[in-house]
Parts: structure tokens; sequence; C-alpha cells
């Protein structure tokens, strides 16, 4: 595969499976353009590892097969023969990044496997960490960007789309008999994962909904107070964070349900958001 199919394929499978990142790319610097995909390609490959299997034990093998893929990349050893680790190695090596982020994010991806993965809020917001916040992390080294204040910043954006990004994705979700919203929460009620969507418990998953999206909100608004603080020279890599923004706006309105209609964004919109920042 020649670079330029390589990058071709690269766009393709991220604007296939992550839109809203890869909206993103169109707005990043021309020279880190195809580095974003390579590094997107690889979290998209992660993410859809649950989807793509019959049962737990071969998504732990795919996932294994990632952590040896890194490693041999670390070793400076041959690179298996698949577009996106080839232009992972590419992208590691051209921008230094972290080994133990990108470790971090495989290993992130065993709570998919579980079907209720969650038992308190600290663990969702874990998770959204070790998967958003360190992909947005690195995008932001590849941006250019090397102080710590700047990789927190970008952290909290990727952790706090990650976040809004679970919430809207409940619907999907549970019609896959997976449920990632925090037992806790669910125990608090006085129901189960079995009952939560049971008849006549309607309004106690909206209550469950609107206090998720009020930790995103929160988790936002920190997002929003270090990105302020930040040059505009860093721009590209905090960008994501106009399309929370909107998602959490549209979930308030529709009274915190995230199969309704609003939640339904155009392009368009979308575009919009990014390139006006709100």
């Amino acid at each position: 595969m020649t670079g330029a199919d390589q990058n071709s394929f690269l766009s393709e499978e991220v604007r296939r499976y992550d839109y809203d990142r890869w909206l993103t790319v169109l707005f990043a610097p021309a020279p880190v353009r195809n580095a974003y995909l390579a590094l997107l390609a690889y979290h998209s490959e992660l993410a859809r590892i649950r989807e793509t299997v019959s049962e737990p034990m071969l998504g732990d093998i795919r996932l294994q097969w990632w952590r040896d893929a890194l490693g041999t990349m670390e070793a400076g050893g041959a690179v298996p023969v698949h577009p996106v680790a080839e232009a992972l190695a590419e992208t590691l090596s051209a921008h230094d990044l972290s080994v133990a982020d990108l470790r971090e994010m495989i290993d992130a991806r065993a709570c998919d496997l579980d079907p209720l993965p969650f038992q308190t809020v600290t663990q969702l917001l874990d998770y959204a960490g070790r998967t958003g916040g360190v992909l947005q992390r690195l995008l932001y080294r590849i941006s250019g960007g090397e102080t710590a204040e700047g990789g927190a910043a970008a952290y909290q954006v990727g952790k706090a789309y990650a976040l809004c990004g679970i919430i809207r994705g409940i619907p999907y979700h549970v019609a896959q008999d997976v449920l990632r919203v925090p037992k806790e929460m669910i125990t608090a009620k006085g129901l189960t994962a079995a009952t939560l969507f049971s008849k006549g418990n309607r309004q106690h998953f909206f209550e469950i909904a609107r206090e998720l999206t009020e930790i995103a909100l929160a988790e936002q608004e920190r997002a929003l107070r270090l990105v302020k603080a930040r040059p505009r020279s860093e721009k590209a890599a905090y960008r994501l964070a106009s399309l929370t923004s909107l998602y959490l706006r549209r979930l308030t309105a529709s009274s915190h349900d995230p199969a309704d209609r609003k939640m339904d964004i155009g392009p368009v919109r979308k575009i919009a958001a990014l390139a006006l920042g709100r």
C-alpha cells in the first residue's frame, strides 16, 4: 500500500467510525493531519473490538495483539503487516509519542468486554480519561504541544467528550446488551440493570441521565477553563470541546433523553461548531 493509499484508507476508516474526530482533522495543521489519522484509526480499532468479536476471550486476544504490536514497535522490530499498525509505527517514531499512553488505551478497553463494566462513577470517569483523555493528549503532542499544562487541558477536553459520548451512546449500547451506567447510580434508585428499562421505570432512567449529564457538564466546564488559559497556537488540540458543548446543550434541551431526535446533529451544524467554537 502506497503512502497515499494508506492515508486514504485511514481517512475513510476514521470518517466511518469516528466522524466527529474526523471532522477535527479537517481543522488540524496540514503537516500533522496524516499523523492525526493514524492515531485516530488506532483508537477506532480498539474501540470497535467489542463489536467485532463473538465472545470476550476473542476480544482479549485482539487486545493482546495490539500490545504485542506496540512492543515490537518499541523494540524497533518488524511492524505487523496491518495498515493501522504501520501508520501508527511511523507516527510513534516521528512524534516521539508515549508508548505507555498507547498501552493505557489498550488496557482501558478491556472494560468494553464486560456488559456492566462500571460499579462507580469514579470508574466511569477513569475510563473516560484513559480512553478519550489519553487520546486527546497524544493528539496535542502530535500538534507540537510540549507543556504539561497543555497536555492536561487536552486530556480534560478528551475526557469530557468521551463521557458525553458514553451518555449519548446509552441507547446504542443497551441494544447490544451493554450498560455503561455505573451500578451505584442504578442501585440508588432501588433498581438493577435488568429492571432499569422496565415499564414504569422510565422516569428513573431520565433522572440518572440527568445526573450523568450534570457530571459531564462539570467535566466540560473544567476543560473549558483549562483551554481558556492556553495560547491560540494550541487551538487545534482543543477544538473537539466545541462538539461536547453542543451535545450537552442538546441533552439538556431534550430533557436528558439520549434517544431524542434533538441528539441527531447534522454535519453542517457540527462543522459550524468546530469553526466558530460553539
